[in-house]
């Protein structure tokens, strides 16, 4: 039987991998199609009106899915003692977390944004008992998101974090990567902000670098690498040029912020464009996000 939400319906619900392991499957209008969200609930999570509780949600990189935290980190044992609703929802291959105006390969016009920040909320808290506290934090594209995010909807979110995040739309060389993972992704480059030398301003409008001012008020957290493999890192072909190009990024942002007086916290280290770095990143941002969601 299918539960039916406000917006969106609950087409079916799987507890997997654990007993604080949901995989929930979504119609979302936003969207347009069935979409993916892996949940974990706290030990001894019971939905109802008597406890709400805080909600971190994970947003996954390019050329990836929802369920990629499950895969590569221990989330699962991370999350075990922070009482808190763990969202991981799908955000499209290449989707950069933006409500689209064109149709992408799935044949839809994925409003990313709505589903996220609209549709999933209001499942949240009317089955699951999330509460208004919201912290977000993402790797790579996700971690563009995560700003994204608070710099669209101010309020929306105590904290967010971005690891190895492209954030800087309009610096050079931003929009040839996002011509080359278009093509990776069977896509035309283009699609999600419009080609860039027609649609300058959309882009500024959704770049975060350029908006630093309206994350004052969120807490902020940015790490990234120096593109050098840590100890027992796999070689990955080409990660390590695209982690430095995050750090120059984020460091450039990190200055930003610091003028705008924004409450920032910053993790430069060693480390690639990849799951071994990413897995150290998030273990090191962990305490940083329980003390947010639980004060």
């Amino acid at each position: 039987m299918t539960v039916t939400n406000t917006a969106l319906t609950v087409l079916g619900e799987e507890v997997s991998a654990g007993p604080t392991v949901r995989e929930l499957r979504l119609h979302s209008p936003a969207v347009g199609r069935e979409v993916g969200t892996t949940l974990l609930t706290p030990p001894g999570w019971r939905p109802g009106p008597d406890r709400r509780y805080p909600v971190l949600y994970l947003l996954h990189g390019s050329s990836d899915d929802h369920t990629s935290w499950l895969r590569h980190t221990d989330v699962v044992r991370l999350a075990e003692d922070t009482g808190a609703l763990v969202v991981m929802p799908e955000a499209g291959r290449l989707g950069f977390y933006t409500d689209w105006r064109v149709r992408d390969r799935a044949g839809t016009v994925p409003r990313w944004e709505t589903f996220h920040l609209d549709e999933l909320p209001a499942l949240l808290e009317g089955r699951y008992g999330a509460s208004d506290v919201r912290v977000a934090a993402g790797i790579s594209m996700g971690g563009y998101g995560a700003l994204r995010y608070a710099v669209r909807r101010p309020g929306v979110f105590r904290g967010v974090a971005s690891l190895s995040g492209l954030m800087h739309l309009t610096r050079p060389g931003m929009a040839a990567l996002l011509a080359t993972l278009s093509v990776r992704e069977g896509m035309r480059p283009g699609r999600v902000w419009g080609p860039r030398r027609h649609c300058r301003e959309n882009w500024a409008a959704n770049d975060p670098f350029l908006h630093a001012g309206a994350l004052r008020g969120t807490d902020v957290y940015l790490a990234a690498g120096n593109g050098r493999r840590s100890p027992g890192e796999e070689f990955v072909a080409g990660m390590g040029l695209v982690e430095r190009y995050s750090r120059a990024m984020s460091e450039d942002l990190a200055a930003s912020l610091r003028r705008a007086e924004v409450d920032l916290t910053t993790d430069f280290t060693e480390g690639t464009h990849f799951w071994t770095t990413w897995r150290h990143m998030l273990t090191r941002y962990w305490p940083h996000a329980r003390t947010l969601l639980n004060t």
